[in-house]
Formats: structure tokens, sequence, C-alpha cells
């Protein structure tokens, strides 16, 4: 009886220790047999039970078959579609009272001056700048900017706060396309208004009294802004040379009475033949490039809201 249980015992052991060794050698067999080679799974388990052993060589044909077209096809977005944010998202506002703007893109065809005040040229709409700081001048409230162009800068100078557009933040938070379309936008918004001008001057010009209304109304300018001059120095001087200037100065204030009556005069006669030949006027607002122009800006201010007005 004790042989027995002796046998038996050892009969165990053994069993055991034949199953713990060769089991895992079985495992890939086993998963032939049940149709999962080559399943994520085994694989794992398989990698796993022969660590330390080389990794067999894939099949080179197999390899050769994996190429563009045998890959699923992925849907590709517009480009630049979701790095894009909405500008308000950005920070990116139109300046108002009481915002520090920091950059900005002319509106139309503006004028720029130096520091000094020295007439310079003038540029399109649609130009982009950088903000220095605002600044009042003899012409009103100015801008001192630096112009940008393909990476190069033009500057500083100053422009007419009137003419541009301003914006907090930077414009280089906007994407690409989004800052095209701006600059864009307000390029055709500074042809519109050359277009309307033109055929403004052209209609202006079919009028026999366009000329004597002009001729009134340079000789009233010209009067003010010589009497805007004489009073500027008059303050900075004293003595016989101040009184001088005053007593032009009253002449001056008589003679503007004059020139002002001159000018309603010949203004009066001009909106008349212009009511009397209606018809014959050119309405900017139904000119074809201005329609598709127009056309063409109601697009792009949908890729900048808030900032295309």
């Amino acid at each position: 009886m004790k042989r027995f249980w002796l046998v038996y015992l050892l009969c165990i052991v053994a069993g055991t220790a034949v199953v713990y060794w060769t089991a895992p050698l079985a495992r890939p067999y086993v998963a032939r047999w049940r149709g999962a080679e080559g399943s994520a799974d085994a694989t794992a388990r398989t990698d796993g039970s022969t660590a330390g052993r080389p990794a067999e060589p894939r099949d080179e044909a197999a390899l050769r078959d994996v190429s563009p077209r045998s890959q699923p096809e992925q849907s590709a977005a517009p480009a630049g579609a979701d790095e894009e944010a909405p500008p308000a998202l950005l920070g990116i506002y139109r300046a108002a009272t009481g915002d520090t703007p920091t950059w900005g893109v002319t509106g139309q065809r503006t004028t720029y001056y130096k520091l000094d005040g020295t007439r310079q040229g003038a540029v399109p709409g649609g130009v982009l700048f950088d903000v220095s700081r605002a600044r009042q001048s003899s012409k009103g409230a100015m801008i001192e900017c630096t112009f940008l162009h393909n990476g190069a800068t033009n500057g500083p100078f100053l422009v007419s706060r009137k003419d541009v557009n301003l914006y907090t933040a930077s414009h280089t938070k906007l994407s690409q396309r989004q800052l095209d379309a701006l600059k864009t936008y307000y390029a055709l918004n500074g042809k519109i208004g050359a277009r309307k001008q033109e055929l403004l001057q052209a209609s202006a010009a079919k009028n026999p009294h366009f000329a004597g209304a002009n001729a009134a109304y340079q000789r009233y300018l010209a009067h003010v802004n010589k009497a805007k001059e004489l009073t500027e120095r008059r303050d900075t001087v004293t003595g016989p040379e101040r009184s001088q200037l005053e007593d032009q100065l009253r002449e001056m204030k008589v003679a503007e009475v004059r020139l002002k009556a001159e000018l309603e005069a010949a203004n009066q006669k001009f909106r008349e033949w212009k009511e009397q030949h209606a018809g014959e006027i050119a309405k900017p607002e139904q000119d074809p490039e201005i329609k598709r122009w127009s056309a063409e800006m109601a697009d792009l201010r949908k890729a900048v809201p808030g900032l295309a007005l």
C-alpha cells in the first residue's frame, strides 16, 4: 500500500512538470488548429512565450503587396480648416474707443506722410500695417504705423485714422486664408470707392456749371487755409507784427463772407442742372463692376466675421 502511494505521488509530480514546461510550446499549434493564426492576441501571447528568440521574418511578398492603393482612403479636410478659429475667439476685434490697436488694414486709397507731416504718397485699400501709436496733428487724428508687405516693412509713416481699420491682438493669430480674405476685402472696397468717384466725376463733367462751382470751392478753400495759417502765426508773435496780422485777418473775414456767398450761388446752379438732367447721370449702384466687387466682398466677409464691415 505504501508503494502505491509513493508511485501515485511521483506520477502527479512528473505530470505536473511535463504540463508546466510543454504547454507554452504547444500554443502555436493550438492557435493554428483553431484558425486564429496571425491574430493580434495570439501573436502577443506567442511573443511573450518566446522572449529572447529572434523574430521570424515576414513574408516579403506580403510586404510588397502593402501599397497606397491597398490602404483605406481617409477623407481630407480643406486646407487650414482645422486650425482656423473665429477672430473673436482669438481676441481679435475692431478697435473701439478705449482699446489699444496693434495692427490694421487700409480701407481705401490712403495718403501717408512722414512723421514731420510731409506728404509721401498713397497706398490702395487692403494694405496691412502694424500700429505704433495714435497721434494728433493739424490734419486730425493720425496713426503712426509701419507697412507690411511680403515679409518686408516700410516706415514709420502717418495715416489718417478715418482711412484705416484698426484691430486688437495680433494679425499673426489669423490663418493665412483669413488674413488674405481681409486684405482682399478692403482692396475691393478701395476699388469700389475709386470707381464711384470716377463715375461721379464723369457725370459732373456733363454739368455746364461744374467748372464754375469747382473754381469757387477752390478759392474759398485757399482763403480759409490762409486765414488759418495767419492765425497760427499771430498767436506766436507780439507787438506791431501781431497788430498787423490782426488787421489782415479782419479784412480776410469780410472777404470770406463774399467768397462763401459766391460758392453757394455756384453750387445752387450746379444742383438745379443736376435735378433737371437726372436721367443723364450715372448711378454707381447699377454699375456692373461695382455689383461684381460687392458680391465678392459678401463672400469674403464670411471668412472674417466681425472684422470686415
